[in-house]
């Protein structure tokens, strides 16, 4: 997810209830799950466009992807197996603008587009999707990142920071190390 409260004037002005397209295609390696864009995306059309948000940075310095990108390359992300969507489609400048009716419908429209797309692993971008996408699991504190003891639809799932600027409660070596992680479900030649 990426906020970014300030938005140009023009930005403002192209913010509406449009919804960022997913960016999946069958057999993905990996599906970055985020919890709902944030205001700056939604007005750029695309996903992750916080000036502060690092996803595009650890995809690339994780060696997810073979060259750096921007938010602008979201669409060419499925030539590498990889895809995006977020839980919630609807544009917030921030989780609390988020009502649970919309989080269980964002979990039911999740489940079938991990059950359509069929991802090797379902990489959930921040801590709170967790019990969302999980709600009989007993709460845990202190949930550990990385490969959890579930799946969905099999695909595996595997928990990472947000990378979104607001999230200080993760360095960025900790995120890096979580992104890395991602490796084994990588095809074994990128190109």
């Amino acid at each position: 997810m990426s906020h970014d409260d300030s938005l140009s004037d023009s930005e403002q002005g192209m913010r509406t209830q449009s919804v960022l397209p997913d960016r999946l295609t069958p057999n993905l390696s990996i599906l970055f799950v985020g919890i709902n864009p944030g205001l700056r995306s939604a007005a750029l059309g695309h996903h992750y466009a916080g000036p502060s948000n690092r996803f595009w940075k650890l995809l690339y310095e994780a060696k997810l992807v073979p060259e750096p990108l921007n938010y602008r390359d979201d669409g060419r992300l499925p030539d590498w197996g990889i895809g995006l969507t977020n839980l919630v489609p609807r544009a917030t400048a921030g989780v609390e603008g988020l009502s649970l009716d919309e989080c269980a419908a964002g979990r039911l429209a999740l489940l079938r587009k991990i059950r359509r797309y069929r991802p090797r692993v379902v990489a959930l971008l921040g801590i709170t999707l967790y019990p969302t996408l999980f709600p009989l699991e007993a709460k845990r504190a202190g949930r550990r990142l990385g490969l959890q003891p579930v799946t969905l639809h099999e695909s595996a799932v595997a928990l990472l920071p947000n990378p979104s600027g607001r999230n200080a409660a993760y360095s960025y070596q900790a995120m890096l190390g979580a992104f890395r992680q991602l490796h084994p479900w990588l095809p074994p030649i990128q190109k």
